[in-house]
């Protein structure tokens, strides 16, 4: 059985060799280094990096858990989520790489104004902030539970060098030192869960059945698992949650030119299949070790932790918690120069970007990140995971309609109405949502909610561009 104390040990470990490599790879790191690193970045590396990026702690945690109720129905999200890559790589970094971008909420400003700039900043940043406190809050405290807690450490104490350690890692060389310590990050991770598989695969009597049983699509079009609505969901989600956030997209903008950042997104398109295949089998293989040992199944979200700490023996769980912090702290990590820079960018004045250094709004923002965490600890919220989901569903509507329109049609908006015409369709968008199962029946809308927003807040825009040219037309 492992202890608190071998857990702290390997994890102290990790963080050892992770701090040493940022600290390697930071040294005389420029501002253009903090940035887009120079836009030197190796494409390959960045694909590895977007690995671990890309798997939360939360997908590490509740992805195996899902199969215990919703079989291999997540595949069909994975399925739109490949789609997505491939929009994005056609449309949207050619765009960005054509304007030489920095912030890709500059591309607004230059198509509609500083106040679609500003508009799509903030609606970034809002839904970050919280959706990273949030998977960063359920990772750090089922470490903190395993191994600081026995310790007698307060989970405050936990978040709080949660924290300490992501600036102390990420402060100075930004993006420059991100591709490589989540390049690490993602070969950590990667071998953890080929690891706990393996070490499942060797206690279950017919592992490549038990991995191929579960059923994928399911075509019930009433159902929140409906394929078609789930694939078409993913695709949006991805192309909103990489190819318009500035997190995910300034590390695209660090390779050295277009082509070598398609590639990227290309490969990670097929790579993130199978590693969420990997761990919707990790899911599988742990259903069935719950199942020829008739134990009780816990919540979802507590399969995996459960079964590893409980009674896989010490050496898998030492796996599992170095891979979890692998996961949790990667996609963490690359928030903050991410928040930095578009606050730097995007939201403050000209004369003020000299005055504010980008790496003191980077701790502004650890801290910001803290307190949000510190909130959600003190409330007790349940379902984070869910408020995460739909958070995400209002907060990149609205972008998407924006990008549609500046992309794809030659409409110009009145600048001043963006802001809000996003918190109008944001707000119906709700309207819709909370009172869905009344409207449609007892139906709950998922992962469509984005889209219902997008088209929302499109239409407005689009009716009140009608309106404006109709009143120009009959003044001539």
């Amino acid at each position: 059985m492992m202890t608190p104390l071998n857990g702290f040990i390997a994890l102290g470990l990790y963080f050892i060799a992770l701090l040493s490599l940022s600290h390697y790879r930071s040294r005389s790191a420029t501002l253009s280094d903090y940035y887009i690193g120079s836009r030197n970045s190796t494409w390959w590396l960045i694909t590895l990096g977007m690995i671990s990026d890309s798997v939360s702690g939360v997908t590490y945690i509740s992805v195996p858990g899902a199969v215990f109720t919703q079989q291999y129905s997540y595949l069909q999200v994975v399925l739109g989520y490949f789609c997505g890559y491939f929009a994005i790589t056609a449309i949207l970094l050619p765009l960005y790489y054509r304007r030489n971008l920095i912030s890709i909420y500059s591309y607004l400003g230059e198509r509609f104004g500083p106040a679609a700039q500003k508009t799509g900043s903030l609606f970034f940043i809002a839904s970050r902030t919280f959706g990273s406190a949030a998977r960063l809050y359920i990772s750090v405290m089922i470490l903190h539970q395993f191994l600081f807690s026995p310790f007698g450490f307060s989970p405050i104490f936990s978040f709080f060098a949660a924290m300490t350690l992501i600036v102390l890692y990420t402060y100075k060389g930004g993006i420059k030192t991100l591709v490589w310590t989540e390049a690490y990050q993602s070969i950590i991770l990667l071998l953890a869960i080929l690891l706990l598989v393996y070490l499942l695969w060797n206690q279950t009597a017919d592992p490549l059945a038990t991995i191929l049983k579960p059923q994928i699509f399911f075509t019930d079009p009433m159902k929140p698992n409906f394929f078609l609505k789930q694939i078409l969901g993913g695709m949006l989600i991805t192309s909103s949650m990489n190819g318009l956030d500035q997190n995910i997209m300034q590390l695209n903008l660090s390779c050295k030119k277009l082509w070598d950042a398609q590639k990227n997104m290309i490969t990670l398109a097929f790579v993130m299949v199978a590693v969420n295949f990997v761990f919707l089998a990790l899911g599988s293989l742990s259903q069935e070790y719950y199942r020829a040992h008739a134990l009780t199944t816990p919540a979802p979200d507590l399969t995996l932790s459960t079964l590893v700490f409980q009674y896989m023996g010490a050496f898998p769980s030492l796996i599992f918690i170095v891979g979890l912090s692998a996961a949790t702290f990667s996609s963490a990590g690359t928030i903050l120069p991410a928040i930095a820079s578009s606050i730097e960018i995007d939201l403050l004045p000209e004369h003020l970007r000299n005055k504010i250094p980008v790496r003191g709004i980077h701790t502004l923002a650890a801290a910001l990140i803290f307190f949000i965490i510190i909130g959600i600890y003190l409330s007790e919220a349940k379902s984070l995971i869910d408020i995460v989901l739909r958070c995400s569903g209002y907060t990149y509507g609205p972008l998407i309609g924006l990008y549609g329109i500046g992309i794809f049609t030659k409409i110009r908006l009145k600048q001043a109405r963006i802001p809000w015409l996003a918190l109008s369709a944001v707000a119906i968008t709700a309207g819709l949502d909370w009172f869905s199962p009344v409207l449609l029946n007892e139906y709950r809308l998922g992962v469509e909610l984005i889209a219902i927003n997008a088209l929302i807040f499109s239409g407005l825009a689009l009716l009140l561009a009608r309106e404006t040219t109709i009143k120009t037309a009959l003044n001539r």
